[in-house]
């Protein structure tokens, strides 16, 4: 059975490093699916722009990916949003056979326990610690309770993992130098975007009048 992944952010813009990322996620965790799963109020930040836009330049961007689908559960959700809520209704609908792989960054890997019931996590899925090729998981550098996560649950072979869930796998990625937070800046600016963007997402933009 083949696993089914989740890659979760604000998208705030989505742009084309999300979506090369999420081609090398699907390669290196043999995915069938990688959902993409857009914050609807995290508890941690504030996005700028409101979640239906963000949803919809989501939809946009992927419509010409089959491997990649958009879960809207957190931006239909009312209240703040926890991860460990969305995984446990992802669970509870994909069965508990299913290997579940759950894309985090290396910073909010560091931030983990910060997380809402983040003890829990890998109870219903796998974690998978996307990181750059000039950044490393030293767990010298770790907290002792990451530390302990990374020791007791390290898989280095996330192709082959048929487990529906507790293994912790870092992901080495070849990262776009794109961010959102330059996306936004260089529209505060009116500087052009369209070669960072989808097209789709750079007419949806400009037609709302978004982070201008």
């Amino acid at each position: 059975m083949k696993a089914q992944g989740y890659f979760g952010g604000t998208f705030d813009p989505i742009h084309n490093g999300h979506l090369s990322v999420a081609q090398q996620l699907i390669d290196k965790l043999a995915l069938e699916t990688l959902w993409f799963l857009p914050a609807g109020s995290p508890w941690q930040r504030t996005p700028q722009a409101d979640a239906q836009h963000r949803l919809a330049m989501v939809k946009l961007a992927l419509s010409n990916y089959p491997c990649f689908k958009v879960d809207e559960r957190e931006v239909h959700r009312q209240g703040l949003t926890y991860t460990i809520d969305t995984l446990k209704e992802i669970r509870a609908e994909q069965g508990g056979s299913v290997p579940l792989w759950f894309v985090i960054g290396a910073d909010s890997f560091l931030n983990l326990t910060t997380w809402h019931n983040w003890q829990e996590l890998l109870n219903y899925c796998h974690l998978a610690v996307a990181c750059r090729p000039d950044y490393s998981v030293n767990e010298d550098k770790l907290s002792p309770q990451l530390r302990s996560l990374l020791i007791k649950h390290y898989d280095s072979d996330p192709q082959n993992v048929n487990d529906p869930a507790g293994k912790l796998s870092i992901i080495n990625i070849e990262e776009s130098p794109i961010s959102a937070t330059a996306v936004r800046h260089s529209l505060q600016q009116h500087k052009d975007i369209q070669s960072v963007v989808p097209n789709s997402v750079y007419h949806y933009i400009h037609q709302h009048h978004l982070y201008q």
